[in-house]
């Protein structure tokens, strides 16, 4: 990235608070849920960037989940023309125009963009889980599939109802190997499908406990262009269940998992200290 997107995007993005409240309002994802993801992917940091993927912004999007999702819901969301110069092919996105891409790219580090794009996302995987769980999916299976991919997501769950106890590394040797903090003990062993599941239950529940103890958002203006002002998903459920039990991807993600107690890193108090500065 460069200096000068850096500092546009800064200076004319919306606080990320306001932001995930403007797209929890325009997609129909609930707000909690959307700030519980930005909190454990990014520490609520719109500038994060993992140091061992492409995922990058408030919600971590790696480059062809962001391609993807720009595509099918660009359009509707305001960002027509980034949409348009999106191609897919063989199930790859790709963009012809270097500009273009690279401005594609640098959206992801708007909090309003990620934050609408990861609410549609949202939509989509909950529709993903439907048929698989029967039911609406709660906040920790929704995140899974943000997490691992709706179809990965869907894979584990389905074994998560009939073998618990089996090996998690086994069943997703690629997320595991990529993650693999979350995926095995700090010894090394293999975790089950359930013990993954736990953990992830546990992190989204924390997370979801503290963005619900916090103070509402400031509302923002209506859109006033044309089909912004109403929300452009049907709503999901106006709090999205709990997991039945109460006990990234990105570098905050992994850093959670393997040392819970730890000192966050910087640039998490770095946003907590501008949350504060902002009065929010």
């Amino acid at each position: 990235m460069t200096d000068r997107i850096s500092t546009s995007v800064a200076a004319t993005a919306p606080h990320p608070r306001h932001a995930i409240a403007d797209a929890a309002r325009r997609t129909g994802v609930d707000f909690d849920y959307l700030m519980a993801q930005a909190q454990i992917e990014s520490g609520m940091n719109p500038r994060a960037e993992a140091r061992t993927s492409s995922a990058s912004g408030l919600y971590q999007f790696i480059d062809q989940t962001w391609l993807a999702t720009l595509d099918r819901h660009g359009e509707r969301m305001g960002y027509g023309d980034m949409a348009r110069a999106i191609e897919t092919r063989g199930g790859r996105a790709s963009v012809t125009d270097p500009a273009m891409r690279d401005a594609i790219m640098q959206l992801r580090f708007d909090p309003q963009a990620s934050s609408l794009m990861a609410g549609a996302l949202a939509t989509d995987n909950r529709a993903a889980l439907q048929g698989v769980l029967g039911r609406d999916p709660d906040a920790s299976e929704l995140y899974l599939a943000h997490f691992l991919g709706a179809g990965d997501a869907a894979r584990f769950l389905s074994v998560l109802t009939t073998d618990p106890d089996s090996s998690a590394v086994a069943l997703l040797p690629r997320a595991a190997a990529a993650n693999r903090a979350i995926f095995r003990e700090p010894s090394g062993a293999p975790r089950s499908v359930a013990e993954v599941m736990r953990a992830i239950r546990g992190r989204v529940e924390g997370a979801i406990a503290t963005s619900a103890n916090a103070p509402p958002a400031a509302p923002l203006p209506r859109p006033s262009g044309p089909g912004l002002g109403a929300p452009a998903y049907p709503a999901m459920p106006a709090r999205i269940a709990p997991s039945p039990q109460m006990p990234s991807m990105a570098d905050t993600l992994r850093h959670s998992f393997a040392a819970p107690r730890a000192e966050p890193p910087a640039h998490v108090r770095t946003a907590y200290a501008r949350l504060e500065a902002f009065g929010l």
